[in-house]
């Protein structure tokens, strides 16, 4: 699992991720600047917030993915993956997802977690983005801001059931 955090803004990040990506990683999850800069296609976002949108992000996306033999998650709101053939679109999620810190984080952790249970890398990067979004838009509904939307939110991944994210799941 890479996520390459503000490559592209930072250059010892830059450098250190393009290394990385030479071990070839099951999967690589970043915002759409980020990808697009991993890629060797821009110069990354504003730190850690992305500046270009997801869409812009596709054919980088891709491209790593062949260069990998991995997974790419671009994240935004309606997330994209792809592992160079394959290509999913999960609009689930919830503004407030954006104001927590560490979001995208504990969204690289939760899809470590799925990838080492699964032979497909696509389709546990689908599942795990898929029900983190899902866990998000449960939470959001109980939550006033996003202090309260964090707390929520690790309660809503913690009891999380496989019809919620059957019922829900926004997947193309």
């Amino acid at each position: 699992m890479l996520d390459p955090v503000a490559v592209g803004a930072l250059p010892v990040r830059t450098a250190l991720a393009r290394e990385l990506l030479e071990l070839r990683p099951t999967v690589v999850r970043g915002n759409a600047s980020e990808i697009i800069a991993l890629a060797g296609a821009g110069g990354g976002g504003r730190g850690v917030d992305s500046s270009d949108g997801v869409e812009a992000a596709e054919e980088a996306a891709r491209r790593l993915a062949d260069a990998t033999g991995g997974v790419v998650a671009v994240s935004g709101p309606v997330d994209l993956i792809s592992d160079g053939t394959r290509t999913a679109r999960i609009a689930n999620g919830d503004p407030l997802l954006t104001r927590v810190t560490g979001g995208g984080c504990a969204l690289g952790a939760v899809m470590a977690a799925y990838a080492a249970v699964d032979e497909d890398p696509f389709a546990s990067t689908v599942a795990a983005v898929t029900a983190y979004t899902v866990a998000a838009e449960l939470a959001a509904k109980q939550a006033s801001g996003p202090g309260t939307f964090a707390v929520a939110f690790l309660d809503a991944l913690a009891a999380l059931r496989e019809s919620d994210v059957v019922e829900r799941a926004a997947v193309s």
